[in-house]
């Protein structure tokens, strides 16, 4: 049961009733106002807010109903639960058209009313994030998932309907499009927000390794299990499992997978007994799995499986109105007072981004790592983005820069290497992994400039 401090508001003319409610809502860490009547139930509708009503039906006065309909006029957000002695199917039905969450009939165990109170307010609380999401999408951003063009809007749209069900979802998309970000969103927007998401990406561990991370194993189920250890799996129990890069799983571990999904159950490596498990499974590739199908690789029953609800990812060259929104959202995560001049965006916009927002973002990060400027202009875009724009030299032209291309070029991959240098305290790998270059490719450049 939540422990947060959601203020309900109880409406019982039975005192003895009405007190029990009370004490008992009140264990349960609630803040609880009560009302003696209807009368007084809608005076406090009207004077706070409540996340919960609980009334009864039958009152001297404003009955249950009144309760019910004023409620929904002044706070449509608020769960109502209906209390009665006297319930009929046709009471109960027009309380549920009316709005109500729930109906409880008089004497009713202490266990029901707090399950029902509890699964009113989690209901409650998911639809305030998706109505949030909505807000969002049509803003056209969702904190980390930032979209101005027509198609990711639509995605955003429909991320509240995917969150809510329990089907298995099939992210695709190249690298860098956002993949994991939209399966944390699918999971922190839907009933499992509060358990755990667990990620894996099955391109980085070997079979066997993949294998006993998912499943778990036992002491001495192979060398070097020197303990009992619990798989992924297990761990996501009752929450999501974000399988990423799902097209580099063996065809035999696909098996293994296809059967957890069909009964619920597993066995650890090195053990005999079923563990049973309750998870989503959400899966990302930027491979054609049709095409991993139809060649043998991927089983057909588990693509089927797992694509019960598909979506795809656009490249970032097909969503260009994106760019200058990522852009000014990388300059906010790294709280820099910086802008892009027109000539630098337009070469980031005309880019083909063939790592997609991955790639943008490492640029913007290396381009803010070396520009002292407040406006980033044309010479802080590195050449390789640069190369494949034909207005490179008409932007050089429109500054006034006199400088020879090559010498110009030249100059801003020595400053690149040595601020890299300077910024890694000296530490080669690291200013390597800065500029996004191999550790060979750095020690070249160096002698090529004569860096020591």
């Amino acid at each position: 049961m939540s422990k947060q401090k959601e203020k309900i508001l109880v409406v019982e003319d039975e005192r003895h009733m009405r007190e029990i409610i009370k004490m008992l809502l009140e264990q349960e860490g609630f803040d609880v106002l009560t009302a003696a009547d209807g009368t007084q139930g809608i005076q406090s509708l009207e004077s706070e807010i409540f996340n919960l009503v609980i009334t009864d039906i039958r009152m001297p006065g404003v009955d249950g109903f009144g309760i019910l309909k004023r409620a929904r006029e002044i706070s449509p957000d608020t769960a109502i639960i209906m209390i009665t002695a006297f319930g009929t199917m046709e009471s109960t039905v027009e309380a549920m058209k009316m709005g109500a969450y729930g109906y409880v009939h008089k004497p009713f165990k202490i266990d029901e009313i707090r399950i029902m109170v509890n699964k009113a307010l989690d209901k409650q609380k998911m639809q305030r994030q998706l109505s949030l999401l909505r807000q969002r999408a049509e803003a056209g951003t969702d904190e980390n998932i930032v979209a101005r063009s027509p198609r990711m809007k639509e995605i955003l749209r429909m991320l509240p309907r995917v969150a809510e069900s329990r089907a298995s979802v099939l992210i695709t998309g190249e690298s860098g499009t956002g993949k994991d970000l939209i399966a944390n969103a699918i999971h922190n927007l839907g009933p499992r927000k509060d358990a755990n998401f667990v990620a894996i990406n099955c391109a980085n561990l070997p079979e066997g390794l993949l294998e006993s991370e998912l499943f778990g194993y036992m002491r001495g189920a192979f060398t070097g299990a020197a303990q009992n250890k619990q798989g992924y799996f297990e761990v996501a129990d009752k929450g999501t499992l974000f399988l990423d890069e799902i097209a580099e799983m063996s065809v035999q571990l696909q098996s293994k997978l296809l059967r957890v999904i069909e009964t619920g159950t597993f066995r650890r490596l090195g053990s005999t007994t079923d563990i049973t498990v309750e998870v989503r499974i959400l899966s990302a590739t930027n491979k054609d799995l049709k095409e991993a199908v139809r060649n043998g690789s991927f089983r057909e029953d588990l693509f089927y499986r797992l694509n019960a609800i598909p979506v795809h990812l656009p490249p970032l060259r097909e969503r260009k109105e994106d760019i200058p929104a990522l852009i000014e959202h990388f300059l906010k995560k790294r709280e820099k007072e910086k802008r892009f001049g027109k000539g630098a965006l337009e070469l980031l916009i005309n880019h083909t981004w063939r790592g997609n927002i991955r790639e943008l973002e490492n640029i913007v990060e290396r381009i803010l790592l070396f520009s002292d400027q407040d406006v980033i202009s044309v010479q802080d875009v590195p050449d390789e983005i640069t190369g494949d724009c034909s207005g490179r030299q008409r932007h050089l032209d429109e500054i006034g820069n006199g400088f020879a291309l090559e010498t110009l070029l030249e100059g801003l991959e020595k400053d690149y290497l040595l601020k890299a240098l300077g910024q890694s305290g000296g530490r080669k790998a690291e200013a390597a992994k800065l500029l996004g270059l191999s550790f060979r490719s750095f020690r070249h450049r160096l002698a090529k400039y004569d860096i020591g």
